[in-house]
C-alpha cells in the first residue's frame, strides 16, 4: 500500500475513497466492483491497486484514519484517564457518523470491529507495554466486542442517547462501576 506523500497520489487515493462511499449510497456493497470504483473515480485499475488490494481495504483505511486521528488527540492529554479515552472514542464515532451509518446500512460492522481490535491492541501496548501473551488477546477481544457492539447499537437506535452520555456509560462499564452484583438474586 502507498505510504508516500505525493499530492497527486494522495488526491487519487481520496478520489477512490469518495468513489466507493458514493457508490455505497446507491448500490449494495456486495455488488460494487473495483471496476465500478475506478470508473466512478475516473482512475485506472492499476492506480487502485497501487493503494488498495480490495475494496474492503478502502473501508479499513477510512476507519484506521479515524482511529489514528483519535489517538493523536489522546497523545496530547496527560495524564490520560479512562474517561478521556471513551470521550475521544465516542467523539470520533460521532464525527464520522455518516461513514459509520453507511457501513452499518451495508452490513460492514465486521470491518469496524476488525479495525477497532487492531487499534485497541496498539493503544494497549503503548499504555502498558509489558502486557503480552495469550490472555492479553482475550482482553482485546472482549473490549473490541463490547465497544463495537455498543457503538453499533447506538447508531442503530432510533433515539440514541447523547454522545456525552454514551462516553460516560462506557467509562462506567469499563471501570466496573455500572453493574452491581448483589449477594442474593
Amino acid at each position: 500500500m502507498y505510504e508516500g506523500n505525493n499530492p497527486t497520489a494522495l488526491n487519487s487515493r481520496e478520489w477512490l475513497i469518495n468513489a466507493l462511499l458514493t457508490l455505497m449510497k446507491t448500490k449494495p456493497y456486495s455488488k460494487i466492483t473495483v471496476k465500478d470504483i475506478c470508473q466512478k473515480a475516473d482512475l485506472s485499475r492499476q492506480t487502485f491497486y497501487n493503494f488498495f488490494e480490495t475494496k474492503d481495504d478502502i473501508i479499513l483505511f477510512c476507519i484506521k484514519k479515524c482511529y489514528l486521528e483519535m489517538m493523536d488527540e489522546l497523545k496530547v492529554k496527560s495524564p490520560l484517564s479512562l474517561s478521556d479515552i471513551t470521550e475521544e472514542l465516542v467523539k470520533t464515532f460521532h464525527k464520522n457518523q455518516n461513514m459509520i451509518h453507511l457501513m452499518i446500512s451495508q452490513n460492514l460492522e465486521y470491518l469496524l470491529e476488525f479495525e477497532l481490535a487492531s487499534v485497541i491492541q496498539i493503544f494497549a501496548e503503548q499504555v502498558n507495554p509489558e502486557i503480552s501473551g495469550g490472555a492479553y488477546k482475550y482482553g482485546t477481544a472482549f473490549l473490541t466486542g463490547a465497544i463495537a457492539h455498543t457503538v453499533i447499537y447506538w447508531f442503530k437506535d432510533p433515539q440514541p442517547i447523547p454522545p456525552e452520555q454514551l462516553a460516560g456509560l462506557l467509562t462506567n462499564i469499563l471501570s466496573s462501576n455500572y453493574y452491581v452484583i448483589k449477594d442474593k438474586i
